[in-house]
C-alpha cells in the first residue's frame, strides 16, 4: 500500500489507526475562491503540480514494490495484474500497454502488455478486480489484484466543485479528495495467507447523489446478500464493516438503510471502519485500502473481530460488496 501518511503497507495502517492525516490546503481553489483541501503526496516526494498520472503511477510503483518484496520466489513480473484505475484525462479508459509500459520503467522489470488487465469502474474497480483476480486463481494462476487513484487533478476538483461535492467552506456535506495505492497477492496457499475471501456480490442503485430517485439502498443489499450466500453466513455473524464512504450523507444513508434492512438479530456493535476519515477520497483505491486495514487489524490483533464485509460503489450507481475473514 501506498498513500500520504504511508509508502508501505504497515506504516500506512498504522497511521490510519492513529488517525494521521496528511490533509491540507491544495494548490487549488474553486470558482468560488475557496481554498481546497485534500490529503496528497508533498513534501518533496512528488512535485504539487506533477501531472494526476503522475501521481497514481508513483502511488501504485510504491505499492507494488511493497508487495514484491514480500513475495518470495515468484516474480511479479510473471504473475497477471488485474488493476483497477480512474479514467484517463481524454475519458477514455488506460489501456493494458500503456500501463505495462509505464510500470515496466518504474520498477525496472518487463511487464508483458498480455498480463496487465485494467478496469475503470469508478470507486468499485478494485472489487471488479478482485473478482478476476480469484477468477484466475480459481483457474490455478495466482494473481496481482492493485488499484490506484488520485483525486487531486484540476478536471476532477472541477467536476466535483461544479456538483457541490466539495468539502469546502459553506459545504459541510462535502468530499476531501485523496489520492492511493494498493496491491493483494491472490493464491491458494494459506499457509502465509492474512486473509480468505469468503463472498463477492455485486448490485445496480438507481438513487444516485445527484438524481431524484429516493434512495433505498437497494444496490448494497443485493451486492450485500450475493456476497453473504457464497459465504454461507448471515450478517449478524460478521464483526465490523468497511466502506469507502468519505464524507457525504447520501452514503452514510446507505449504510444505515442496509443494516436495517438485512440485519436480523441485534448486535450490540457493528463498527464501520472508513478509511476516508485518514486518507480522503481515493477513488478506484478505496475498496482495497479498506480490506489492507482489515488485514492490518488481524495481524496486529485490534480488529473487532474474525469476519468483515467491505462495500464500495460508483458514481454510476454500481455497488460492490465482499465478506472475508481473517484465517489465523
Amino acid at each position: 500500500m501506498a498513500c500520504p501518511v504511508g509508502l508501505t503497507w504497515p506504516s500506512a495502517c498504522a497511521a490510519m489507526r492513529a488517525g494521521i492525516t496528511r490533509k491540507a490546503f491544495s494548490p487549488y481553489r474553486d470558482d468560488s475562491g475557496r481554498e481546497i483541501v485534500a490529503s496528497y503526496l508533498r513534501d518533496g516526494i512528488i512535485s504539487d503540480d506533477a501531472p494526476v498520472e503522475e501521481r497514481w503511477l508513483f502511488l501504485l510503483s510504491r505499492a507494488l514494490e511493497d508487495i514484491s518484496n514480500r513475495i518470495h520466489g515468484s516474480p511479479i513480473e510473471q504473475m497477471p495484474l488485474f488493476v483497477a484505475l480512474p479514467a484517463s484525462s481524454s475519458e477514455r479508459p488506460y489501456t493494458a500497454p500503456f500501463l505495462a509500459e509505464a510500470l515496466s520503467t518504474r520498477l525496472d522489470v518487463r511487464l508483458a502488455a498480455q498480463n496487465v488487465f485494467v478496469f475503470s469502474e469508478g470507486a468499485c474497480g478494485g472489487y471488479v478486480a478482485l473478482q478476476q483476480g480469484r477468477a484466475s486463481v480459481r483457474a490455478g494462476q495466482p494473481c496481482i489484484v492493485a488499484a490506484a487513484d488520485s483525486m487531486v487533478s484540476g478536471r476532477t476538483l472541477l467536476r466535483l466543485s461544479e456538483k457541490q461535492r466539495l468539502l469546502v467552506e459553506g459545504n459541510p456535506d462535502g468530499v476531501i479528495p485523496g489520492e492511493a495505492a494498493a496491491a493483494l497477492l491472490l493464491t491458494r496457499e494459506k499457509g502465509q495467507a492474512l486473509a480468505s475471501i469468503r463472498g463477492l456480490g455485486f448490485g445496480k442503485e438507481e438513487s444516485l447523489i445527484d438524481n431524484d430517485v429516493p434512495l433505498r439502498a437497494e444496490g448494497v443489499v443485493a451486492a450485500a446478500r450475493t456476497a453473504l450466500a457464497e459465504a454461507a453466513l448471515q450478517l449478524h455473524e460478521l464483526d465490523f464493516r468497511l466502506s469507502d464512504a468519505a464524507g457525504e450523507s447520501f452514503y452514510f444513508k446507505e449504510q444505515a438503510l442496509f443494516v436495517s434492512r438485512l440485519l436480523r438479530e441485534r448486535k450490540a456493535e457493528f463498527p464501520l471502519w472508513l478509511p476516508a476519515e485518514t486518507l480522503g477520497d481515493t477513488g478506484a483505491a478505496a475498496g482495497l485500502c479498506g480490506m489492507l486495514w482489515a488485514m492490518a487489524g488481524w495481524a496486529r490483533k485490534y480488529a473487532p473481530g474474525p469476519r468483515a464485509i467491505g462495500f464500495a460503489g460508483n458514481e454510476a450507481g454500481r455497488r460492490a460488496a465482499v465478506v472475508f475473514e481473517s484465517v489465523s
